[in-house]
């Protein structure tokens, strides 16, 4: 298992990397050089928002692994998160395909 506390969860990017994009998109080259400055500065506040929660959630899920009196505790309460996000995953697909329109 990785190490999350060292590494961080598997995909977080670096937020001092500007994202690498092959070409320039239309709404860049229209906002020009201070356009694009806010817009990746926009960028990566939110990441770091993201990343902020996504890393409270993950302490919070070790904690509760590291309170379990033994390894196979641990592993029981771990299946117990995984099935719990997945039926989550689920409702909140099911909420969102409930609300789309047809056009």
């Amino acid at each position: 298992m990785r190490n999350t506390q060292q590494r961080g969860p598997a995909s977080t990017p670096n937020p001092a990397t500007p994202p690498a994009t092959g070409h320039a998109t239309q709404s860049s080259v229209a906002a020009g050089a201070d356009g694009s400055a806010a817009m990746i500065a926009a960028i990566r506040e939110k990441w770091a928002s993201e990343h902020t929660r996504r890393t409270q959630a993950f302490l919070a899920i070790r904690e509760h692994l590291q309170e379990q009196p033994s390894a196979q505790a641990v592993r029981t309460a771990a299946r117990l998160w995984c099935r719990d996000i997945t039926h989550l995953a689920d409702d909140v697909v099911a909420a969102m395909n409930s609300t789309e329109t047809t056009e």
